[in-house]
Protein backbone atom coordinates (compact mmCIF):
# COMPACT_ATOMS: atom_id res chain seq x y z
CA UNK A 1 0.00 0.00 0.00
CA UNK A 2 1.52 3.35 -0.99
CA UNK A 3 2.34 5.72 1.86
CA UNK A 4 -0.17 8.30 0.62
CA UNK A 5 -2.94 5.71 0.85
CA UNK A 6 -1.81 4.74 4.36
CA UNK A 7 -1.92 8.36 5.52
CA UNK A 8 -5.34 8.83 3.90
CA UNK A 9 -6.67 5.67 5.59
CA UNK A 10 -5.49 6.99 8.96
CA UNK A 11 -7.20 10.32 8.32
CA UNK A 12 -10.46 8.61 7.35
CA UNK A 13 -10.30 6.31 10.38
CA UNK A 14 -9.81 9.34 12.67
CA UNK A 15 -12.94 10.96 11.19
CA UNK A 16 -14.91 7.76 11.82
CA UNK A 17 -13.65 7.65 15.43
CA UNK A 18 -14.61 11.30 15.87
CA UNK A 19 -18.10 10.48 14.56
CA UNK A 20 -18.55 7.53 16.91
CA UNK A 21 -17.31 9.49 19.93
CA UNK A 22 -19.52 12.50 19.07
CA UNK A 23 -22.81 10.99 17.85
CA UNK A 24 -24.89 13.07 15.49
CA UNK A 25 -22.10 15.41 14.42
CA UNK A 26 -21.87 15.60 10.65
CA UNK A 27 -18.21 15.41 9.63
CA UNK A 28 -16.43 15.62 6.29
CA UNK A 29 -14.15 12.88 5.03
CA UNK A 30 -10.77 13.98 3.67
CA UNK A 31 -10.76 15.01 0.01
CA UNK A 32 -11.99 12.07 -2.03
CA UNK A 33 -9.63 10.12 -4.21
CA UNK A 34 -10.70 10.38 -7.85
CA UNK A 35 -10.68 6.62 -8.39
CA UNK A 36 -12.26 5.56 -5.10
CA UNK A 37 -15.88 6.13 -4.06
CA UNK A 38 -16.32 7.23 -0.42
CA UNK A 39 -17.94 3.91 0.55
CA UNK A 40 -14.80 2.05 -0.54
CA UNK A 41 -12.59 4.49 1.38
CA UNK A 42 -14.62 4.15 4.60
CA UNK A 43 -14.97 0.37 4.44
CA UNK A 44 -11.35 -0.03 3.42
CA UNK A 45 -10.49 1.35 6.87
CA UNK A 46 -12.93 -0.85 8.77
CA UNK A 47 -13.01 -4.22 7.01
CA UNK A 48 -10.45 -6.96 6.57
CA UNK A 49 -10.34 -10.72 6.02
CA UNK A 50 -11.53 -11.46 9.56
CA UNK A 51 -14.97 -9.84 9.28
CA UNK A 52 -18.00 -10.50 7.12
CA UNK A 53 -20.09 -8.10 5.09
CA UNK A 54 -23.43 -8.02 3.38
CA UNK A 55 -24.88 -5.45 0.99
CA UNK A 56 -28.65 -5.29 0.93
CA UNK A 57 -30.04 -5.04 -2.57
CA UNK A 58 -26.81 -4.72 -4.59
CA UNK A 59 -24.90 -7.96 -5.27
CA UNK A 60 -22.44 -6.16 -7.59
CA UNK A 61 -21.44 -3.72 -4.85
CA UNK A 62 -21.12 -6.61 -2.39
CA UNK A 63 -18.73 -8.47 -4.70
CA UNK A 64 -16.68 -5.32 -5.35
CA UNK A 65 -16.42 -4.50 -1.64
CA UNK A 66 -15.42 -8.09 -0.82
CA UNK A 67 -12.61 -7.87 -3.38
CA UNK A 68 -11.53 -4.40 -2.20
CA UNK A 69 -11.45 -5.26 1.52
CA UNK A 70 -10.70 -9.02 1.39
CA UNK A 71 -13.78 -9.56 3.58
CA UNK A 72 -16.02 -12.57 3.32
CA UNK A 73 -19.67 -12.19 2.40
CA UNK A 74 -22.48 -13.47 4.60
CA UNK A 75 -26.26 -13.28 4.91
CA UNK A 76 -27.27 -10.00 6.59
CA UNK A 77 -28.38 -11.83 9.76
CA UNK A 78 -24.85 -13.16 10.25
CA UNK A 79 -22.76 -10.30 8.87
CA UNK A 80 -20.50 -8.09 10.96
CA UNK A 81 -21.05 -5.14 8.59
CA UNK A 82 -24.22 -4.48 6.60
CA UNK A 83 -24.33 -1.86 3.86
CA UNK A 84 -27.71 -0.40 2.89
CA UNK A 85 -27.94 1.53 -0.39
CA UNK A 86 -31.60 2.48 -0.64
CA UNK A 87 -32.27 3.82 2.87
CA UNK A 88 -34.13 0.80 4.19
CA UNK A 89 -33.48 -2.72 5.39
CA UNK A 90 -37.16 -3.48 4.65
CA UNK A 91 -37.72 -4.28 8.33
CA UNK A 92 -34.80 -6.73 8.56
CA UNK A 93 -32.79 -4.61 11.00
CA UNK A 94 -34.29 -6.41 14.00
CA UNK A 95 -32.79 -9.70 12.75
CA UNK A 96 -29.17 -8.48 12.60
CA UNK A 97 -26.52 -9.43 15.18
CA UNK A 98 -26.77 -7.46 18.45
CA UNK A 99 -24.00 -9.17 20.38
CA UNK A 100 -24.37 -10.96 23.70
CA UNK A 101 -24.00 -9.86 27.31
CA UNK A 102 -20.60 -11.55 27.38
CA UNK A 103 -19.53 -10.06 24.03
CA UNK A 104 -21.63 -6.98 23.20
CA UNK A 105 -18.96 -5.90 20.72
CA UNK A 106 -20.05 -8.70 18.37
CA UNK A 107 -23.12 -6.72 17.38
CA UNK A 108 -23.28 -5.64 13.74
CA UNK A 109 -22.38 -2.27 12.31
CA UNK A 110 -24.69 -0.93 9.63
CA UNK A 111 -23.61 1.60 7.02
CA UNK A 112 -26.45 3.54 5.40
CA UNK A 113 -25.60 5.21 2.10
CA UNK A 114 -27.92 8.23 2.09
CA UNK A 115 -28.51 11.28 -0.08
CA UNK A 116 -27.54 14.02 2.35
CA UNK A 117 -26.52 14.63 5.95
CA UNK A 118 -26.79 18.04 7.60
CA UNK A 119 -26.61 19.58 11.05
CA UNK A 120 -30.29 20.58 11.04
CA UNK A 121 -33.50 19.76 12.88
CA UNK A 122 -34.60 16.17 12.41
CA UNK A 123 -33.10 13.31 14.38
CA UNK A 124 -32.31 14.28 17.99
CA UNK A 125 -29.64 12.31 19.84
CA UNK A 126 -28.62 12.25 23.47
CA UNK A 127 -26.41 10.03 25.58
CA UNK A 128 -22.66 9.43 25.88
CA UNK A 129 -20.59 11.81 23.75
CA UNK A 130 -23.41 14.32 23.40
CA UNK A 131 -23.54 17.51 25.46
CA UNK A 132 -27.30 17.72 26.08
CA UNK A 133 -28.75 16.93 22.66
CA UNK A 134 -27.64 17.19 19.05
CA UNK A 135 -29.80 17.31 15.92
CA UNK A 136 -29.08 16.13 12.42
CA UNK A 137 -31.11 15.63 9.27
CA UNK A 138 -30.75 12.45 7.23
CA UNK A 139 -32.19 12.75 3.71
CA UNK A 140 -32.73 9.45 1.91
CA UNK A 141 -33.37 7.28 4.99
CA UNK A 142 -36.70 5.58 5.56
CA UNK A 143 -38.00 7.06 8.87
CA UNK A 144 -39.01 3.59 10.08
CA UNK A 145 -35.30 2.66 10.17
CA UNK A 146 -34.74 5.04 13.09
CA UNK A 147 -37.64 3.46 14.99
CA UNK A 148 -36.16 0.00 14.36
CA UNK A 149 -32.69 1.20 15.38
CA UNK A 150 -34.14 2.59 18.61
CA UNK A 151 -35.81 -0.78 19.31
CA UNK A 152 -32.76 -2.95 18.60
CA UNK A 153 -30.61 -0.67 20.78
CA UNK A 154 -33.05 -0.57 23.71
CA UNK A 155 -31.17 -3.28 25.65
CA UNK A 156 -27.76 -1.60 25.86
CA UNK A 157 -24.97 -2.84 25.78
CA UNK A 158 -26.57 -5.05 23.12
CA UNK A 159 -27.31 -3.41 19.81
CA UNK A 160 -26.20 -2.24 16.40
CA UNK A 161 -23.92 0.69 15.63
CA UNK A 162 -24.99 2.86 12.68
CA UNK A 163 -22.86 4.93 10.32
CA UNK A 164 -24.39 7.24 7.73
CA UNK A 165 -22.47 8.29 4.61
CA UNK A 166 -23.86 10.77 2.11
CA UNK A 167 -23.09 11.42 -1.54
CA UNK A 168 -20.89 14.43 -0.70
CA UNK A 169 -18.56 12.49 1.59
CA UNK A 170 -20.13 13.56 4.89
CA UNK A 171 -20.38 11.03 7.68
CA UNK A 172 -22.32 10.80 10.96
CA UNK A 173 -22.68 8.00 13.50
CA UNK A 174 -25.29 6.72 15.92
CA UNK A 175 -23.61 4.22 18.25
CA UNK A 176 -25.75 1.73 20.15
CA UNK A 177 -25.35 3.81 23.34
CA UNK A 178 -27.18 6.83 21.85
CA UNK A 179 -30.80 7.62 22.59
CA UNK A 180 -32.73 8.49 19.43
CA UNK A 181 -35.59 10.98 19.23
CA UNK A 182 -37.21 12.79 16.33
CA UNK A 183 -37.92 16.51 16.21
Amino acid sequence: MPINQTIRNHMIFRVILQGVSHPGNVLSLPDPHEDEPAVFAVLGCLLDNEVTLSVIGDPALEAALARHTASRTAHPENADYIIVRNGTTCGKLAGFKRGSLEYPDTGATILYLVEELSQATGVVLSGPGVNGTVSMRITGLDPSELQLLRQVNSEFPLGIDAIFLDQSGHIACIPRSSRIGVN
